[in-house]
């Protein structure tokens, strides 16, 4: 859908003045301006002129899809499907989870009336630390970037404990509903791939404390790119945490890695989107991988994604499950995950700069 929303002329002439990304607070303000049709050049992230072209049509056939009810009713088929797709794709999609339609939608409405406030009443959320529970911004993270992405986001943390905005109204309930489903639904995918790795159900879940792990409820906006070819909404790279839920308003972009190859995602309405997080790759030693995914960008509608990352207890000691060491070496060293967190938000993002770090 195209953006709906309208800036003051005032704040569209200021937007167009600024000459440093870095000091640019909205993307979104910046594609409003009028008469743009250049982005500023350090928001040119594609470094070859054919890199949307390493696409994989012929894979969107073969992507992964999992019927979450099949974890009740047919557990040893849904189970050796978890098991291919975590081994081979590191994503999949879900279907069936329970989440009514109705939610889903409420909460991207929501999420788009959040981002059409005026900057200045989403100026308390400034984003200045990655421990803050509510954060607004624009990019990854601008001081540490070199090159910069095209898209806003709120962050919120939203377990162990509960923060969200209080505006645009009933924003703050629908989340709290939804960020609740989502946990139910990540803790059950926990125990089926636990059990796919031949393990006991809830192995991952007592041996990273996801009972009361960090959730981080992200909804992110990219608005249309006078120059989608030049630029991207969020680089390659791998989520933090074990699980990430994705749902998005209808509008392309998510593309995963697979083969070498970049594979757009279209989902089916109301469907998830799964993605392997970092520290899946840690306790699974490294048989279930993370997955590199990036979203790019189009010059006519809008794209909003509704992104909650589900992880293990700050902390806990992140490590391959002892289980799986009795006949293999561990692939990576522990490390708590508060650390890991820190670590990712504060930096650059580079396909999986943080998990090689700690790789053994």
């Amino acid at each position: 859908m195209a953006s709906c929303a309208t800036i003051s002329s005032s704040e569209a002439e200021a937007a167009a003045a600024k000459v440093d990304a870095s000091e640019i607070s909205s993307i979104k303000v910046i594609a409003e301006s009028k008469g743009g049709s250049l982005i500023p050049i350090t928001y040119h992230s594609i470094t070859g002129l054919h890199d949307n072209d390493n696409a994989a049509p012929h894979l969107a056939a073969s992507i992964p899809l999992i019927d979450f009810s099949l974890l009740t009713s047919h557990r040893a088929e849904a189970l050796h499907q978890l098991r291919k797709a975590c081994a081979e794709w590191g994503f999949f999609m879900l279907t069936s989870h329970g989440i009514p339609d109705s939610l889903m939608e409420e909460l991207m409405i929501k999420s788009r009336q959040f981002h059409d406030l005026p900057l200045q009443e989403k100026e308390e959320f400034a984003d200045n630390d990655p421990f803050a529970p509510i954060r607004h911004g624009t990019s990854f993270c601008p001081q540490a970037e070199n090159v910069h992405y095209w898209r806003d986001y709120l962050k919120t943390l939203t377990f162990p404990q509960f923060n969200f905005p209080h505006k645009p109204p009933g924003f703050r309930e629908v989340a709290y509903d939804y960020s609740q489903k989502i946990r139910l639904v990540a803790r059950k995918l926990l125990e089926g791939i636990s059990e796919s790795l031949g393990l006991e159900s809830n192995s991952i879940i007592e041996s990273t404390g996801f009972d009361s792990g960090l959730q981080l409820f992200v909804v992110n906006l990219y608005p249309p790119c006078p120059q989608p070819h030049l630029a991207l909404g969020m680089p390659s790279h791998s989520d933090l945490g074990l699980l990430t839920l994705l749902m998005q308003n209808g509008i392309g972009g998510l593309q995963v890695k697979h083969d070498g190859k970049w594979v757009n995602i279209n989902t089916l309405p109301n469907c998830l989107i799964v993605l392997l997080g970092d520290q899946l790759e840690v306790v699974s030693n490294g048989r279930y991988p993370s997955v590199l995914h990036r979203a790019i960008l189009n010059n006519a509608d809008t794209r909003i994604s509704v992104v909650l990352s589900n992880g293990p207890a700050l902390d806990k000691e992140i490590g391959p499950v002892v289980e799986l060491l009795e006949k293999e070496k561990p692939l990576f060293k522990s490390m708590k995950y508060r650390d890991y967190f820190q670590v990712k938000q504060k930096t650059q993002l580079s396909e999986k700069s943080s998990l090689d770090d700690i790789r053994l």
